[in-house]
């Protein structure tokens, strides 16, 4: 039962996610054979090193997230901390002493990693490559290539150059001027860990256990071999034994061979060594004892400060043992059972950073949706945040306010949700309903009061006193179904295989490639603007229904980019897009031009959209900010 609550989350997320994911590790492919075709022609990939501006963009606000902290470092006498939310620098009491945003002062990608060497504070990201830091100034070393720039571990050398381990692209070794695959025998590795040096280098995968390069060799380990799982979280070396942290316990690898695995059944994600044990922290028994006597037992930690916290990094320091949460810092004593408090982050007001969905009401509140923590009713006032999360409310699709009878939809992966214009929670409707389906990726309300409701097996609408649904049978052109719009007393249903018209309850037309301008099938949101139709593909961009009913494209606008499902939305001055990894798409309606917006995201990654009252929600898988349209459209 150790692990039952943190696999059934994960699992719920996989399954939401697992299409979105087939697409993307599609594209992600067909980059690294781009990129591995221009490697095997030139030795050498592409990047661009330059000073970063840290000037932040004038406008956005960050709406306070969990700072979801992953790594700690000393550098210079002071502590850095990295996470989702950027940056964070700390002096020697835990007193904030300078704050590096994410998408604000820093790139648009959550930072992974940290390390030291060279003189320099390095840091990696999750999507813009490595910046390097001297305490004064950041240089911002970006890969040609999305592949390149995912970067999970990093490790600075004795001999000056610096390896980055990338996701998908394996491991790079850089020396200020060149930047290029340590070896092919490690291209396409999942890299999630480097310890040791260039002689004896230790690589931790993320599904292909542990990588050993040495003396112009690879040897691996997986769990053929004796490791206890093939997903690596951490490594540390002493002498020659180097230590695995893996979901399943930690692998001692001596000599060729895994000797023995200890803390059996721990998901273990970092290891500090001392005299005769290791510590281990784990993902959700906090720290653990690991003697290294033989038939010793793991010891949980006693401390109830982080008993059963989930510790992502430790860190050994000359006079103490640092332990990182996703949210504070400490100390570590006393036989491992006196726990000081270092520092904390900055308190949040959004209960999670992945964004799912955004829908501002007639009072002046933002309702928030997240991809696996539920929502937040969010007032303007300070602390007026209102959380709702429970086995229904968990994975939001879609948030839509109906306010002609003040009420309030959410589409969740568990059913849709009726709530009263002041939150409470009125109705829950299930496939047990008769809804198609309980999985609910979009709703609309219609003018006479039916609720139409999109799903993965068709469209329901829901009236009074029954409810009705149709399919691909009924002539639905695909019956899973991503979004809905309404023009007049039509419905737009865009489906994994096109976009289909409903009128009177019958399907009267479908667009697909075969017979319209579309360049992919798969229609990801639906927006009708005035007489106007803009439709979000996931991989042809956004497309346009004018007066003349024919569907183009936009000549200002890459023909082949995803658009997240239902984030689109228009204002009287313009339509915004967002993007799978290129940010927000904006149109200005009066120019009859498209832009993109990238400076002051959190992430490219925009998943979700809202305009009310001249102000822009603007939604991400790494949080949320907001900002004026005049500036957007300045």
């Amino acid at each position: 039962m150790r692990h039952k609550r943190s696999w059934l989350a994960l699992g719920v997320v996989l399954a939401a996610a697992g299409l979105y994911s087939a697409a993307a590790l599609w594209r992600a492919a067909r980059a690294l054979r781009t990129s591995a075709e221009q490697i095997e022609r030139e030795g050498r990939i592409p990047f661009v090193a330059a000073a970063l501006d840290l000037q932040p963009p004038a406008g956005f606000e960050t709406l306070a997230a969990p700072a979801g902290f992953r790594d700690v470092i000393v550098f210079g006498g002071r502590i850095f901390v990295g996470g989702d939310g950027g940056l964070f620098e700390y002096d020697a009491n835990g007193v904030l002493v300078n704050r590096f945003r994410t998408g604000i002062e820093l790139p648009a990608a959550p930072v992974t990693a940290l390390a030291t060497g060279l003189g320099e504070l390095w840091i990696a990201t999750a999507g813009e490559g490595a910046l390097a830091y001297d305490g004064a100034h950041f240089r911002h070393i970006r890969p040609d290539g999305a592949p390149f720039r995912d970067i999970r571990s990093i490790l600075p050398l004795s001999t000056g150059r610096v390896l980055f381990g990338t996701d998908k692209a394996g491991v790079l070794a850089f020396d200020g001027k060149q930047l290029s695959p340590l070896h092919r025998s490690l291209a396409g590795a999942h890299v999630s860990a480097l310890a040791g040096e260039e002689a004896s280098l230790w690589i931790g995968t993320r599904d292909a256990g542990v990588l050993h390069w040495h003396a112009g060799q690879l040897d691996r380990f997986g769990e053929a071999e004796g490791l206890p799982d093939a997903h690596v979280f951490s490594i540390t070396v002493s002498g020659d034994t180097a230590y695995a942290a893996t979901v399943l316990g930690i692998a001692e690898i001596r000599d060729g061979h895994i000797q023995r695995v200890l803390a059996k059944g721990f998901t273990v994600q970092s290891i500090v060594q001392q005299a005769g044990e290791l510590l281990a922290g784990t993902l959700d028994e906090g720290l653990v004892r690991v003697p290294l006597e033989a038939k010793a037992r793991p010891v949980a930690n006693e401390s109830a400060e982080c008993a059963n916290c989930a510790i992502q990094r430790l860190l050994a320091t000359p006079d103490a043992v640092l332990a990182l949460t996703a949210d504070g810092l400490y100390r570590i004593g006393g036989r491992n059972t006196e726990w000081t408090p270092v520092l904390k982050a900055e308190e949040a007001r959004l209960a999670d950073r992945n964004i799912s969905a955004l829908a501002p009401d007639s009072t002046g509140r933002l309702w928030i949706g997240y991809f696996d923590r539920g929502l937040d009713i969010f007032g303007p006032a300070a602390g007026s945040a209102r959380h709702v999360e429970d086995d229904v409310v968990f994975c939001v699709n879609r948030i839509v306010q109906d306010r002609e009878r003040d009420r309030v939809a959410v589409a969740t992966s568990n059913g849709l949700v009726m709530f009263t214009a002041s939150g409470e929670k009125r109705q829950v409707l299930t496939r047990a309903d008769d809804l198609i389906a309980t999985q609910v990726t979009d709703v609309l309300f219609r003018p006479d009061g039916t609720t139409v409701a999109g799903t993965p097996a068709g469209v329901s609408f829901i009236e009074s006193s029954r409810i009705s649904s149709i399919y691909a049978f009924q002539g639905l052109v695909n019956n899973h179904v991503y979004a809905l719009g309404a023009m007049g007393s039509r419905i737009l249903a865009g489906t994994l295989g096109g976009l289909s018209v409903i009128e009177g309850g019958l399907v009267t037309t479908s667009f697909t490639t075969a017979n319209s301008g579309f360049m992919h099938n798969w229609i990801t949101a639906v927006l009708p603007v005035s007489n106007d139709i803009f439709a979000g593909t996931y991989g042809g961009g956004v497309m346009h229904q004018g007066r003349g009913k024919i569907w183009t494209g936009f000549d200002d606008l890459p023909s082949t980019f995803e658009v997240n499902p239902n984030a689109m939305a228009a204002s009287d001055r313009a339509v915004y897009a967002g993007a799978l990894d290129r940010g927000l798409a904006l149109y200005d309606r009066s120019a009859g031009r498209w832009r993109w917006i990238t400076r002051g995201l959190p992430s490219l990654n925009v998943t979700a959209i809202a305009v009310q009252s001249g102000v822009v929600y603007v939604g991400t898988d790494n949080g949320l900010v907001r900002v004026p349209e005049d500036t957007l459209l300045r």
